[in-house]
């Protein structure tokens, strides 16, 4: 993985746009936030000034996730689908989008994150300043993104990762019922995001593998 974090690294400051918006994309337990990990240590090292922004934090509450489950589209391309299986109804996209257009414009912003821990948003809003480098954990918001390295991991391995990891917050059926209903949805069909500058397979932590498709 250390190769291909420092492939990824160079690549993004070699761009000349700035502010550069790069997004990090992938299904959820990919593997992605490690990678945005890895790569602030390389950000860090060479002390170059950046902004991290992961989109979990613009999900909504826990609490008015539940009730989507029972309510359908009735017409349209999600017609027979519950609201809980659209990825996107599951954040506060305005206000994502509001950050990024303030970002862009060199401006200053702030919005109410996210908690995991307590299923709602907090009540203390995040400052976030603009920078040269504006790294985003996220694959929603791709078309606003300069250069996008996606992290691929097939279904079968995710839903593996997921098992362990989430085992002391949800049951296996939970788990694997909302890894193919929502997150699965969403790169089956949809489409893998079309945009990667850089995709790198990490279903093998041992071999991970790096590819330019631009």
């Amino acid at each position: 993985m250390e190769e291909a974090v420092k492939t990824c690294f160079e690549a993004i400051i070699s761009q000349k746009k700035r502010p550069l918006f790069v997004a990090v994309a992938g299904d959820s337990g990919s593997g992605k936030s490690y990678l945005v990990s890895l790569l602030e240590t390389h950000f860090q090292k060479n002390s170059l000034a950046y902004t991290l922004i992961n989109h979990d934090d613009f999900l909504i509450a826990r609490k008015d996730r539940e009730p989507m489950k029972t309510i359908f589209y009735e017409e349209g391309k999600f017609k027979g689908k519950s609201y809980w299986e659209i990825l996107e109804n599951m954040f506060r996209l305005d206000e994502f989008e509001r950050v990024i257009n303030e970002l862009k414009a060199g401006e200053e912003t702030s919005y109410l994150p996210y908690s995991r821990s307590k299923g709602e948003l907090e009540t203390t809003p995040r400052v976030v300043e603009p920078s040269d480098y504006i790294i985003f954990d996220t694959s929603i918001m791709l078309d606003e993104m300069d250069f996008v390295v996606m992290v691929d991991v097939t279904q079968e391995n995710i839903i593996k990762r997921k098992l362990i990891r989430d085992g002391d917050v949800r049951t296996p059926e939970q788990i694997t019922d909302m890894h193919k209903r929502v997150q699965g949805y969403y790169w089956t069909d949809r489409g893998r995001p079309s945009s990667a500058d850089i995709i790198i397979d990490n279903n093998d932590f041992a071999d991970v593998t790096i590819s330019f498709s631009k």
